[in-house]
């Protein structure tokens, strides 16, 4: 275990920058998406493959992020990197983190009979 990052973390990098992390580290040699996968708890694939498509903040709910930013963080603090200057921004400006709820899609219409 790494000191200071539990699995209930919160989130200070946005989706895009977690996508992003994830690209780089699947350029990797030796590094295949499987090994990713198995890494960050077993997830699906569909589920990794619906985060890494998706825009902005629209798969926040997504069990990837968290689990992605979790993991992003405690390879930073093992390869002793420091946090960088969007990081420190995000912490400064949202301290609770970012969002994991997903805004509901739908809108309601009210029928007049």
């Amino acid at each position: 275990a790494v000191e200071g990052v539990s699995d209930g973390s919160a989130i200070y990098d946005s989706c895009p920058v977690v996508v992003a992390k994830i690209k780089e580290f699947l350029q990797r040699d030796g590094i295949t998406k499987a090994m990713l996968l198995k890494a960050l708890g077993d997830i699906n694939s569909n589920s990794l493959n619906r985060f890494l498509s998706g825009k902005q903040q629209d798969q926040c709910g997504n069990v990837t992020y968290q689990k992605a930013y979790v993991f992003f963080e405690k390879l930073r603090i093992m390869e002793g990197k420091a946090k960088s200057t969007k990081r420190w921004s995000n912490e400064e400006q949202n301290p609770q983190g970012f969002s994991t709820t997903k805004a509901r899609a739908g809108r309601w219409i009210k029928v007049l009979y």
